[in-house]
């Protein structure tokens, strides 16, 4: 049932999607072929904002939405999904207020973008031409065998967040060079201080030699007990291996035992990051090579239908970078945030005239 589920919201969501790409696409011809003709649905500041414009940011969002519903409450696609009443949360009412916190956001950035100097023209129909001057470059830097990072040919959705991305990097730059964002050496120590251990340092890692042997029906070893005395087996040839050459048990000698009996085996390298997915999915052999220093083995361990052995391969504590090497990144982190305030800043002290009903009208035209 879970796999038939998902599979359906797997089509589901490529069916969105490519509903989304057409909608973006037919969206942004009918604005450039009729500039003006829409009546403003959103004034920002004197700027105004077409139809055609929250008709994209709806688009943007339509397939958000719908996998917000599927996985908060397993809502299930339908004619009426849209206007069903989820514990009070209605799809089409959150699709809408979702497109308009994207539109005013871009709107207070462009602004700001407009402010720094970065670009002089922030209306829709000048974006939807940079949109199509760039993949006419893309294109032509692909027939002129010149490199072009991502895709040959950019979707609506795909350049909105290029251009987004490239037009914050370049108004911060903008805004560091005018002096609107300043970063001091003393809020670059500050952060480097308070953030030390999780963010500006090397993760500590222990890296073990990790032995599965699994059991169950369709495994070789079809109960727990067999797959123990094979295990055992291993141990004592380990064990019988050290002790007839004086010589101290390592990572190689234990693979090289292990693949004679037939046994898989694999290194693993248990990390801050990496250890959330493993105490997931196998906690006691996490538990059991944190425990473990370097040249020590475990004791088997029985552990989602398999039996395991693992030896200590090397321990790294964290490690401090040093200041000097991470504060161009600090700076370019904090200026980050400071600009991410201007904007919720700009968002706030906004003029914003909206026609609410005309947004909703949209909405349901969009789902006809």
């Amino acid at each position: 049932m879970a796999q038939r589920f998902h599979s359906k919201w797997k089509t589901l969501a490529a069916m969105l999607a490519a509903l989304t790409a057409g909608s973006l696409i037919m969206i942004g011809a009918m604005s450039m072929n009729t500039p003006g003709e829409a009546p403003p649905l959103l004034i920002v500041n004197g700027q105004e904002t077409s139809t055609a414009e929250f008709n994209w940011h709806l688009q943007l969002n339509r397939a958000l939405t719908a996998d917000y519903f599927m996985q908060t409450y397993h809502a299930g696609y339908s004619e009426d999904f849209w206007l069903t009443d989820y514990s009070g949360e209605i799809p089409l009412q959150r699709w809408i207020r979702d497109a308009q916190t994207q539109l005013l956001t871009k709107q207070a950035e462009l602004q700001l973008a407009e402010e720094a100097g970065v670009i002089s023209d922030i209306s829709f129909e000048a974006f939807l031409i940079g949109m199509e001057r760039e993949n006419i470059r893309r294109s032509q830097a692909e027939v002129n065998k010149e490199v072009v990072y991502g895709p040959k040919h950019l979707d609506g959705q795909a350049y909105y967040s290029y251009y987004m991305s490239n037009l914050e990097d370049a108004t911060i730059d903008a805004m560091r060079r005018n002096g609107s964002i300043v970063i001091t050496a003393e809020q670059e120590r500050l952060e480097y201080e308070a953030n030390l251990a999780a963010k500006y340092s090397k993760q500590g890692t222990t890296r073990v030699e990790w032995v599965t042997l699994p059991y169950g029906p369709e495994s070789e070893y079809k109960d727990q007990s067999g797959a123990m005395d094979r295990m055992k087996e291993l141990l004592a040839a380990v064990t019988a291996g050290r002790e007839s050459t004086g010589t101290e048990l390592t990572g190689t000698t234990l693979r090289e035992q292990a693949e004679e009996l037939g046994v898989y085996t694999r290194e693993l390298t248990v990390t801050s990051t990496s250890r959330r997915t493993a105490a997931l999915e196998n906690p006691l052999v996490l538990l059991a090579a944190e425990q473990l220093a370097q040249g020590q083995m475990s004791s088997l361990i029985v552990e989602n239908g398999a039996v395991h052995l693992l030896y200590c391969l090397s321990e790294a504590d964290p490690e401090a970078l040093p200041l000097d090497q991470v504060k161009d990144r600090i700076a370019q982190e904090l200026a980050q945030q400071k600009f991410r305030a201007l904007v919720d800043h700009k968002r706030s002290e906004a003029v914003v005239e909206w026609n609410n009903q005309m947004a909703e009208d949209l909405a349901r035209q969009a789902i006809q």
